[in-house]
This record gives structure tokens, C-alpha cells and sequence, in this order.
């Protein structure tokens, strides 16, 4: 065969590869912000008064920014720890912006990042491809635009879609409300029996610990509120640790521009919990509408401080 059949088929492929590159950035991350790679589009591009929302799945089913009464956003990622909190984060706080920032907290130490598409579209981003590089989550093709989403497809498409159609889910300020979520008792009945099985208790990572730390003490310019949300009950039992878990809190709580706010222990009904530690949309109303009461609690109380302090 001759060279310029060869050539043919490779330009070919080029265009295809990179029509179908372009299309899937544009129309499945770009103007897709309730998908996982649309809220990170969303936190890079956001300039305004918004209130961040950070952390795992946790954030992504219980907080719900239209029951807050703030301008808050969820930026919830499915599977991810505070490894990708931290990469979100410093993106946050490299903006001229002094609104406060909620970060969801968990006793126990994990180091997820979920799934890495999530990411591609970003890595050249230091902050997200640094993010990648120490938990081995890096490859070459990410790299080459028209290679990047080889193997991903599927995974924007199935976001674009159940989006636009609103079917399946609603989407409002970064939450998603999952309409198939609803109780089930056999689902709940064997977490539970999970739970109780594993260990459960304060773990932390001393090095992720002192990294957020160190970027709250950076950035005295930003009030934090670090909260703990509701999880079931089963997740107390032979809970080890406490009152290092304890100290901890009061740590954190110690800094200038911290303030705690720990609702792991709210009573909730059974029929509020998907599982043990995600809540179902009743309760993730009702705990999203007080956390929304104590921050502009805390906000109204500092903003009366400064201005009677003039």
C-alpha cells in the first residue's frame, strides 16, 4: 500500500478524533455544570460571591444549596477525599474573593479521588495535575486532546444526557437530586450490618490535616466553616477515638477563622438515610436548611462584632 492511503486514513482519524474531542468538551463539560467535569469547569470560572461547597459524596447528596438561604454552591465529587478537596481548594482561595468556604469533614482518613475523568479536561492546571501525579492517577493520552476521552465516552454522554432530559435527576446550584433515590429498608438494613462490622472511629492523616491547616491559616482573609454532616447512628457504635476526636475539633475551632459546626450525630429517621452515610432528600433538606441557619447565624453575629468594634 502506498503512503498516501496511510496519510488519508490518519488525517481522517485526526479529524473525527478531534470533532469528537471538541464536541464532548463543549457540550458535555462546558455546558454541563452539574456533571462531575462541569463543576470543576464551573469552580475555575466562578468570580463572584458565591459560597463553595467541598468534599466527597457526602457534599454531592446532603447539601442543598437552594434550602440554605446563602449563595452556596455544591461542588461534591463523588469518591473523592480530601486529596481532591485540597486541589479544589487552592484553586478557590487563589481568588480575590474574602466569602467564607464549607468544607465537609470526615472522622476517618481516605485518600479516593473517584474517577479520573473527572479531571482529564484540567491537567494542565498545576493544581489539579499535581493533585493527579501523587495519587498515580496520571497518563500520558490525557495530555493529547483527540486521545484524552478514549475509554470515557460513556461516562460524559450518560452525565450530558440524564442532565439535559431531567429524567432521572434535577440539578439546581451543583446539587443533583437522583429521582431513584428513595428509601429502601433491605438496602439501609445491610449497611448497617457493614458498618458494625468495620471499624469505625477517628483515623485522620496527619499530613492531610496539617495541609488544610496550613492553607486556613494562609488565608485569614476567608472564613471557614469545617462541618461534620449527619451520618446514621450504626456509626457510633464502638466509635474509637472520641476524645481524640474531640480535641481535634476544639484544634481546629482554636483558629481565628474556623468555626466548627458538627451535625454527625443529628437523630434522624431511618427513612432519611440511603445508607449510613449518605442522607436521602427529606433529610438532606432539613439538614442543609440548619446548616444554612448557623452560618448566617455566624455571619450576622461577626458582622454586628466589626461594625459595634468601630
Amino acid at each position: 500500500m502506498s503512503v498516501k492511503p496511510w496519510l488519508a486514513v490518519l488525517h481522517a482519524f485526526a479529524a473525527i478524533a478531534g470533532l469528537a474531542d471538541y464536541s464532548l468538551t463543549r457540550w458535555a463539560i462546558d455546558e454541563n455544570p452539574a456533571g462531575n467535569a462541569g463543576r470543576v469547569y464551573h469552580l475555575l470560572r466562578e468570580a463572584g460571591d458565591e459560597i463553595p461547597i467541598f468534599g466527597s459524596s457526602r457534599v454531592y447528596h446532603d447539601y442543598v444549596p437552594a434550602q440554605m438561604g446563602v449563595n452556596a454552591y455544591n461542588y461534591g465529587l463523588d469518591g473523592a477525599s480530601y486529596e481532591v478537596t485540597d486541589a479544589l481548594l487552592q484553586i478557590e482561595l487563589a481568588k480575590p474573593k474574602t466569602t467564607p468556604i464549607v468544607i465537609d469533614l470526615k472522622p476517618e482518613a481516605d485518600h479516593d479521588i473517584g474517577d479520573p475523568a473527572t479531571y482529564i479536561p484540567f491537567v494542565f492546571d498545576s493544581r489539579i495535575r499535581g493533585m493527579l501525579v501523587r495519587n498515580d492517577a496520571i497518563v500520558w493520552r490525557f495530555f493529547v486532546p483527540g486521545l484524552r476521552y478514549f475509554g470515557y465516552y460513556d461516562y460524559y454522554l450518560k452525565e450530558l444526557v440524564n442532565d439535559r432530559a431531567q429524567v432521572m435527576r434535577r440539578v439546581e446550584r451543583g446539587f443533583t437530586y437522583e429521582r431513584y433515590w428513595t428509601f429502601d429498608r433491605a438496602r439501609l438494613d445491610d449497611a448497617v450490618t457493614k458498618r458494625l462490622r468495620s471499624t469505625n472511629g477517628f483515623f485522620p492523616d496527619e499530613g492531610q490535616d496539617q495541609r488544610l491547616i496550613a492553607q486556613i491559616r494562609a488565608h485569614t482573609e476567608r472564613l471557614f466553616f469545617l462541618v461534620y454532616s449527619p451520618v446514621h447512628a450504626s456509626c457510633f457504635t464502638s466509635f474509637q477515638n472520641a476524645a481524640e476526636f474531640a480535641a481535634f475539633k476544639q484544634s481546629l475551632a482554636a483558629l481565628p477563622n474556623v468555626v466548627v459546626l458538627d451535625f454527625s450525630r443529628t437523630d434522624y429517621p431511618d427513612q432519611w438515610f440511603m445508607d449510613t452515610n449518605h442522607l436521602l432528600y427529606d433529610g438532606a433538606v432539613d439538614f442543609s436548611r440548619r446548616l444554612g441557619e448557623r452560618i448566617k447565624a455566624v455571619l450576622l453575629a461577626r458582622a454586628s462584632s466589626v461594625w459595634t468594634s468601630r
